[in-house]
């Protein structure tokens, strides 16, 4: 773009030359075809100006143009085209053969810039190589100063038929100055894009000491709708940025149409946007030292680097105060089902496509961050995104009253899932699944595992998914809605059911595997004063339904002289039903009775088997008895014959 800049200003000078030397000694048609072909030559690329050449004496004297045309590359059209062009100039530098510009004054020109689907645009030659630069016509050119460049009512116009961005800036006003080659350019703009306008000024200290490769001084100061940015620093030709960048961004929604962006609103939570420190900018890297940044009533510290590419990489090492990110638990529109059917997660699309456009590597460390239903102390995290794969890192937190640490993952590259692992120490419980299930009705502190995958485009589809696993050890505590001491004593399930019937224990303990969105358990412990009991059954996240028994185990007082009843829980979150499952201890005691009879039945069965048994035995013995008899008789007998 610097080049074609260059090649606009040979266009003017040239055309200045031609004009100017000529002005009232060549016919309009002969002077516009002279002024044609020198600028042609200049520039590489046809120029057409009409023939409408009108000398012009006040306010200065010089020349206004008719309409003219600058081509694009290979026949794409004109690259620039105008309603005229109107020039002044010193009368007394006329004199001693100088053409000294008061003013040139570009009317309603149009700038068109496309780039092709193939990388080639229509404002070079397509070999890399500048056409020819120089102002020569003749054997010399005339020295040549610019007191003033104007834009009168422009339009810029920019296609990438590749990406498919499209952008248009109209009411385009350009004043500037720069009264020789060394002295400092200035410049003031102001245009209007996508209903946003904007304007701006710039200053840099040495047009001439920039082309030969230096650093020079330059500044900027911008304004886009309510937006401010300024920079004073230094630049080079090649894009090298040096200096102090202040930004301050109450609607940067507005400050996107410059660049053809459409992206989302900006939660109103993280505005204005502050920005301000040491910038350092190359073509491939952009990085701020010393930085502070403000996001809404956020405020954090450190330096960010971001290095440009197809996918930029952003890595920074932040520090923070206290953090309020509490809008980002807040709730956005959803489908909820009706809350009887224990459905009630969100079925809105979670558009997760912005993972993919950017990777990260950031550290943070925060005296506390508040997510709205969480709230971490002494934080210290991680977050690297690469690929469409973002895991957050909690290297250490005070969170739910006690320790956490874990890690999060939210993978788009194909399909969103999303997994994790935490390990509570001492947290407290109610907190915790108030925040992780939706779940309030369990109080008391102790220790948590969690290891969970879900996969999904809403947050309904994910948590129908889950897998993994979880377990609790819950030291002191109570469960709200049900009172286990008088269910499990026969009491009255009306009373001892309802938002103030409480069970309290001493203990409890519990183990689960999480399939489908449902966890299920058949390891859980209760300890309490009157009792100790066991329970199994499943917990459906996917519908937040509940289906779940508890049985005593132990239950001696002198209140109910041990006879126990078991409880059911079942039904949607928002109204568990808990009541005694009489229908259990029917066929409990069926079973036992069952037992029983089955015991007496082969108690009596043992005993007169053992009765056959014994009188089979007497017989046997009786039997074995009268043959040793007779066996003794024969064997007397034969041995009295031998002594006969």
């Amino acid at each position: 773009m610097l080049r074609l800049l260059l090649r606009v200003l040979a266009f003017v000078a040239v055309l200045l030359v031609v004009l100017v030397g000529g002005l009232f000694l060549i016919s309009g048609e002969r002077l516009a075809k002279i002024a044609g072909d020198q600028i042609t030559n200049a520039l590489g690329r046809e120029v057409r100006i009409s023939e409408d050449l009108r000398p012009q004496l006040f306010p200065n004297l010089g020349v206004r143009t008719g309409a003219f045309s600058v081509a694009g590359t290979d026949g794409t059209g004109a690259l620039v085209t105008g309603e005229g062009l109107s020039i002044g100039v010193d009368l007394l530098a006329l004199f001693s053969r100088r053409v000294d510009v008061n003013e040139i004054t570009l009317v309603s020109p149009t700038l068109t810039l496309i780039k092709g689907a193939d990388g080639r645009t229509n404002w070079s030659d397509g070999t890399g190589e500048s056409a020819a630069d120089s102002t020569e016509v003749g054997g010399g050119a005339p020295e040549v100063s610019l007191a003033q460049l104007s834009v009168q009512n422009g339009t810029v116009s920019y296609q990438d038929l590749g990406s498919g961005l499209d952008m248009r800036f109209e009411d385009v006003n350009l004043s500037a100055a720069m009264p020789n080659a060394d002295a400092p350019l200035t410049a003031d703009v102001s245009f209007v894009t996508s209903g946003q306008s904007a304007s701006g000024s710039f200053e840099l200290a040495s047009l001439s000491r920039l082309l030969t490769g230096e650093m020079v001084g330059a500044s900027l100061n911008a304004t886009v709708g309510q937006n401010t940015v300024s920079f004073r620093g230094n630049a080079s030709l090649v894009g090298v940025l040096e200096g102090d960048l202040d930004a301050n961004l109450p609607a940067p929604d507005g400050l996107m149409a410059l660049t053809g962006g459409a992206a989302n609103p900006l939660p109103a939570d993280i505005l204005p946007i502050e920005v301000s420190g040491v910038l350092s900018a190359t073509p491939e890297a952009v990085g701020i030292v010393g930085g502070s940044y403000r996001l809404g009533p956020n405020q954090l510290q450190g330096p960010v680097d971001v290095t440009l590419s197809d996918v930029p990489f952003v890595s920074a090492q932040l520090t923070a105060g206290a953090l309020d990110l509490s809008f980002l638990s807040a709730e956005e529109g959803s489908a909820m089902a009706d809350p009887a059917e224990g459905k009630g997660w969100s079925t809105d699309p979670i558009d997760a496509s912005g993972l993919s456009l950017v990777n990260a590597d950031i550290r943070l460390d925060a005296t506390a961050i508040d997510l709205g239903t969480t709230a971490m102390q002494n934080v210290a995290a991680t977050v690297t995104v690469e690929n469409a794969r973002a895991v957050a890192t909690i290297i250490q937190a005070e969170a739910f009253g006690g320790a956490l640490v874990g890690q999060f993952v939210a993978n788009n590259r194909n399909g969103l899932s999303v997994a994790g692992e935490m390990d509570g120490k001492t947290v407290a419980i109610q907190s915790l699944l108030t925040d992780m299930a939706g779940f309030d009705r369990m109080r008391g502190a102790g220790n948590t595992q969690l290891s969970f995958l879900g996969v999904g485009q809403s947050v309904d589809a994910i948590m129908r998914s889950l897998s993994g696993s979880a377990a609790l050890d819950i030291g002191q505590g109570d469960i709200t809605g049900f009172d286990l001491a008088s269910l499990f004593g026969g009491g009255d399930a009306v009373e001892a059911v309802g938002d103030r019937a409480t069970t309290i224990f001493r203990s409890l303990e519990a183990t689960f595997d999480i399939e489908n969105g449902v966890m299920r358990n058949d390891d859980l412990l209760i300890t309490a004063n009157l009792f100790e009991a066991t329970g199994l059954g499943d917990i459906d996240l996917g519908r937040q339904r509940v289906d779940y028994t508890l049985r005593p185990s132990v239950f001696e007082n002198d209140l109910t002289g041990g006879f126990s009843i078991p409880v059911r829980i079942e039904g949607p979150w928002s109204s568990l039903r808990v009541y005694p499952d009489l229908e259990a201890v029917a066929r409990d005691r069926l079973r036992v009775e069952e037992e029983k009879l089955r015991a007496e039945a082969e108690a009596r069965l043992a005993a007169e088997r053992q009765e056959l048994e014994d009188r089979a035995n007497s017989r046997l013995e009786e039997e074995k008895q009268r043959l040793e008899e007779r066996l003794s008789d024969e064997i007397r007998r034969g041995l009295g014959g031998l002594f006969d």
